[in-house]
């Protein structure tokens, strides 16, 4: 605790010992300015409703300022949405001697019509509109809870009769006051109460705290449907569970397609497939049946770690048309990027991600050591990035220069082409995580790559080579994608979802493609729309803006690497002894 907040922690006292445990949170706000601190000698007595109730003297004496602390509109103990309780410093006259329900619920409404209108955050309105509360967004609140009041006037429930007193007081001076119960309302929720993120339990803005409650209500309710997921490998189970459980119950796994499809079409639910696992045998079948089947793989920015390393996911692809790397059919990204037009403020917040992953320096993996590399001045940089010779991202892409589906190494053959396209270039040649650590095919062996490079980045980390050099050239590598986002040009031999839209050097002609698009636009499209996002750590949906936050967080904690590095070798010694 830092000095300038210790000579508060002393006079704040509790009159209710029941809210001892609220301490370090009262602390926390008057440390972030979000319950002002007392002046003039003055200090807060912390009161709950039972005191309140009592309508007895005032508590304290001239130098006290009650500190009223009710039920806010969520859990104290929420785990989903956030946490929340009203603290009310109660101004009352030197000359008042009793403190009752009614004399501050005729405070609190004065106070509400005192403040300029327009200045508190609309939660009545985002509650309504959207019909939220605890019990739709997945938590739940016990039935006998004050905050239920709240809620009601909050939610604009007509039956006011079996409010708690205060709330009930608070209702009758909205009346006697002619004081819209919708202002009120939102004042109480912006001014007087304090709210919680779910993601690390610290203090957070009125405002944000409404932006979090409604990921949560809309991620509770469109996972409407019971869900049967079928070939994720079983690290990946917490975040495909995290990411589509809620209102229709929790992600039910299975062994194979026949038990999954039984099971879905039995509960009327969904089919989750990884999508290099789903057979046009199951997409027959879910199609004869009407079963909704939706393909997920991993996203734009996963981990900090290799999927292949155990590292569990913190954002899915999820399309129903096909898959963002397969390029033989249309994907839910190609038909956004081809047919969704933009609102300003989304190319705004596109435009404000780019900024944020430049600044961030956060990729997919976030996986090397970290160095700062003097290549040759005098001749063009080109960074080659390897791939996973085996993965479906290649043997379904398409490509002009490169037989992908028949190819024995699509790194050589990518290695053989740069070298040919650029015979004075200084070409750098990083190989995939996943193949370098042993954990998948496509390795060239040094000697080999030496052949055509001038240098081979190994255990590297791929920004830091992208801001190295001056052009990517790839097959269908997320490195393309990265390098857009540092403003680097790129070469594409394959058809990654990133080509065609006028932001790369097209080597295949890309037939259903060719609308221009702006980089923040692409951003926007896939991380925002396509994507689903999942704080690693809480397992809670969460926007992307703050799992690149939480992504720099976990690349900067040498316990959280130290771990990841553990799960990489176990993985390794298991394929070894082929478990």
């Amino acid at each position: 605790m830092t000095a300038a907040l210790r000579p508060w922690s002393r006079p704040i006292r509790f009159a209710d010992p029941d809210l001892r445990s609220l301490r370090p949170r009262i602390l926390a706000a008057l440390k972030t300015g979000l319950i002002r601190q007392p002046t003039g000698g003055h200090h807060y007595l912390v009161i709950g409703a039972s005191t309140l109730m009592a309508a007895g003297p005032r508590p304290g004496n001239g130098d006290t300022i009650p500190l009223l602390i009710l039920d806010g509109p969520s859990p104290v103990d929420a785990k989903r949405v956030p946490a929340s309780f009203v603290a009310m410093p109660v101004p009352l006259p030197q000359t008042a001697d009793c403190l009752g329900p009614e004399e501050v619920a005729r405070w609190l409404v004065q106070s509400a019509k005192e403040r300029p209108a327009g200045t508190d955050t609309d939660f009545a309105g985002l509650w309504r509109t959207r019909d939220m509360n605890c019990a739709a967004s997945g938590e739940q609140v016990p039935g006998e809870a004050s905050s239920n009041s709240l809620e009601r006037l909050l939610t604009g429930h007509p039956d006011m009769s079996s409010m708690d007193p205060f709330w009930g007081a608070v209702h009758r001076q909205c009346e006697t006051q002619a004081l819209d119960q919708t202002r009120l309302v939102n004042h109480i929720l912006s001014k007087h109460t304090l709210w919680f993120s779910p993601y690390n339990g610290e203090p957070i803005l009125p405002a944000d705290a409404a932006a979090i409650f409604a990921i949560m209500h809309e991620h509770w309710q469109e996972n409407d449907q019971p869900a049967h997921c079928f070939g994720a490998q079983y690290w990946n189970h917490p975040s495909i569970r995290a990411t589509f459980s809620g209102r229709g119950g929790s992600v039910q796994f299975h062994e194979t397609e026949a038990e999954t499809l039984a099971a879905a079409s039995a509960s009327r639910g969904r089919v989750l497939s990884w999508a290099g696992r789903t057979s046009r045998e199951l997409e027959a079948e879910c199609s004869k049946t009407g079963t909704p089947l939706l393909r997920i793989e991993d996203g734009f920015l996963r981990s900090v770690g290799l999927g292949a390393g155990l590292a569990r996911g913190a954002m899915l692809a999820v399309d129903d048309l096909g898959i963002y790397y397969d390029p033989s059919r249309p994907s839910r990204l190609e038909v956004l990027l081809r047919d969704r037009d933009l609102l300003p403020d989304e190319r705004k917040r596109g435009e404000y991600l780019v900024d944020r992953l430049q600044r961030a320096r956060v990729s997919k993996y976030n996986f090397g050591k970290s160095r700062t590399y003097d290549f040759p001045t005098g001749r063009k940089k080109i960074l080659v990035p390897g791939q996973v010779a085996d993965d479906a991202a290649i043997r379904k892409s398409r490509s002009a220069t490169i037989d992908c589906a028949n190819t024995p190494n699509v790194n050589l053959d990518l290695l053989r082409l740069a070298r040919e396209r650029h015979p004075d270039a200084f070409l750098v040649f990083k190989p995939h995580p996943d193949v370098e650590t042993g954990l998948r095919k496509g390795k060239v062996a040094r000697e080999t790559a030496l052949g055509f490079v001038d240098a081979v980045a190994e255990d590297a980390n791929i920004i830091d080579l992208i801001e190295a050099v001056d052009a990517v050239e790839t097959f269908s590598s997320l490195s393309g994608y990265e390098a857009l986002l540092r403003g680097k040009s790129v070469a594409v031999h394959g058809a990654p979802f990133y080509a065609g839209w006028g932001l790369c050097e097209d080597l295949t002609p890309l037939e259903g493609r060719g609308r221009r698009r702006s980089l923040a636009e692409l951003v926007y499209l896939s991380l925002v729309v396509y994507a689903r996002t999942i704080d690693p750590v809480t397992l809670l949906p969460c926007t992307p803006e703050f799992l690149i936050s939480r992504l720099t967080e976990q690349r900067n904690d040498r316990k959280h690497l130290l771990v990841t590095a553990a799960k990489r070798h176990a993985s390794w010694l298991g394929r070894k002894l082929g478990l």
